[in-house]
C-alpha cells in the first residue's frame, strides 16, 4: 500500500507564497491524503503546508545582500535534502525564487532518487543571464511559465514549457476592471516604492518630496502609499504619517482607488496595468548592484507593463534619473494630458488580452499531476 505523497513546495518570497497557495488547495482536492512542506509564507501555511523556513526569513535585498543570507539558504537546503531521501518525496514544486530554487533543483537531481522537479514562474532569462538556461534543461523537467512569449523561448533550448496564465488575472478577478477615464477634482495618486526595505528606503523619500511639490502646484491631490506586507511593521513610514499622506495595507485597494500610481519596477507595475492605472515606473538601487545588474540585462525597459506590452507604454525613471523633478514632470502628465492617458489605457487592453484569462494555479495543478502519475 502507497503511502500518502510527500510533496515539496518553495516559495522564498511573499509574492511566491500568494502564488503557491492556490496550488496547493487545487491539489489538495486531487490528493487529499498529500502531505505538502517546504518553505513559504502565511498563505501556504494556511493551505496545510509544513513550513520549514519563512519568506520573511529569505528576502535578499539585491546583489549585495546575498552574502548575508547564505548562512540560512545553507541550513535551508541541507534541511530539504534530507527530507526529501527520508520521505521519498517524488514531486518538488519550486515557485520562482530562481537563485536558490535552481540550485536546489541541482541537488535534488543528484540525489539517488530523485522527485520529478516543476519549476513555476521561470526566470527571466530572456531578461538577462540566458546561460543559466542549460541548469535548468538539465535539473527542471516541467516549466510553467507566467507569459505566453516565454514558450517558445524556452522550447528552442529544449525545455518543457506550459503557459499556465499569469496568476495575478486570477488573484485580481474580485477588484475592479473599470478604471476613470479622466482624473477626479481630487486626483488620487498611488505611492508603491517597494516591497523590501532597503528600496522602500530609497524609494519613498523621493516619492514624498516630489508629492509635496505636486501639491504646492496642485493643492487638490491627495495621496496615498501602498505598504507592503512585510513591511508593516517598518519605522520608516513616519513621514508620510506626517505628511498626512494615507496609509494603505492593501496595495491592489490603494490602486483600485488611484488615478495615477507611481510604482517601483516590479510586479506591482504589472498589476497596475491590469487594474487600468496610468503609471510611472521607478527604480534605484545603489552603485554597486547597479552596476553589477547592467552587465547582465539584455532588455532596454525593466517593468513588467512594458515588457508584456512588448514597447515603452509606460514612463521608467531607473536610477540617476530618478529624481524629484523628472517624478513631478511625469505624474503632472498622468494627471494632465489626457491623450497620454487614453494611449496608456488602451495599451493596457492589449496586456490583458496577452496574458489571458487562464487560471494559473490550476493549470500547474494539473501538469503536477500528470507528473506523479
Amino acid at each position: 500500500m502507497r503511502h500518502p505523497e510527500s510533496i515539496l513546495i518553495v516559495a522564498g518570497e511573499t509574492s511566491g507564497d500568494l502564488h503557491a497557495a492556490p496550488v496547493v488547495k487545487a491539489l489538495r482536492s486531487a490528493l487529499p491524503d498529500a502531505r505538502f512542506w517546504g518553505a513559504g509564507g502565511n498563505l501556504m501555511r494556511a493551505e496545510g503546508v509544513e513550513l520549514l523556513a519563512e519568506v520573511s526569513d529569505l528576502a535578499v535585498m539585491g546583489f549585495t545582500g546575498i552574502p548575508k543570507i547564505l548562512p540560512t539558504l545553507s541550513r535551508l537546503k541541507a534541511s530539504i535534502l534530507k527530507r526529501v531521501t527520508e520521505e521519498n518525496t517524488r514531486l518538488a514544486i519550486l515557485v520562482d525564487y530562481p537563485g536558490f530554487n535552481l540550485n536546489l533543483a541541482g541537488s535534488l537531481k543528484k540525489l539517488s532518487n530523485p522527485p520529478k522537479i516543476l519549476q513555476y514562474v521561470a526566470p527571466q532569462l530572456w531578461a538577462w543571464r540566458e546561460g543559466r538556461v542549460k541548469k535548468i534543461k538539465r535539473n527542471v523537467d516541467e516549466l510553467a511559465v507566467v507569459f505566453p512569449f516565454e514558450v517558445n523561448f524556452f522550447l528552442k533550448h529544449g525545455i518543457n514549457a506550459h503557459f499556465v496564465g499569469h496568476p495575478l488575472v486570477e488573484e485580481l478577478a474580485g477588484y475592479a476592471d473599470s478604471k476613470p477615464i479622466h482624473p477626479t477634482s481630487s486626483p488620487y495618486v498611488a505611492l508603491l516604492p517597494g516591497s523590501r526595505r532597503t528600496v522602500t528606503a530609497t524609494h519613498l523619500p523621493i516619492m514624498l518630496e516630489a508629492i509635496q511639490v505636486l501639491k504646492s502646484q496642485s493643492p487638490g491631490v491627495q495621496v496615498g502609499v501602498g505598504i507592503a506586507e512585510n513591511l508593516r511593521g517598518w519605522n520608516g513610514w513616519a513621514e508620510a504619517k506626517t505628511a498626512s499622506f494615507t496609509l494603505w495595507d492593501d496595495s491592489r485597494a490603494l490602486l483600485q482607488q488611484a488615478d495615477v500610481a507611481a510604482v517601483c519596477s516590479g510586479t506591482a507595475t504589472l498589476e497596475a496595468a491590469l487594474l487600468g492605472v496610468p503609471q510611472v515606473v521607478v527604480y534605484k538601487t545603489s552603485g554597486l548592484n547597479y552596476q553589477i545588474a547592467k552587465t547582465f540585462v539584455t532588455i532596454s525597459n525593466i517593468s513588467l507593463a512594458n515588457l508584456v506590452a512588448g514597447r515603452k507604454l509606460v514612463a521608467e525613471l531607473i536610477q540617476d534619473e530618478l529624481t524629484v523633478d523628472n517624478l513631478v514632470t511625469e505624474l503632472k502628465k498622468l494627471l494632465f494630458d489626457e491623450p497620454l492617458r487614453q494611449t496608456i489605457i488602451a495599451g493596457y487592453a492589449d496586456v490583458r488580452r496577452t496574458l489571458g484569462s487562464a487560471k494559473a494555479a490550476e493549470g500547474v495543478a494539473k501538469i503536477a499531476l500528470k507528473m506523479l502519475n
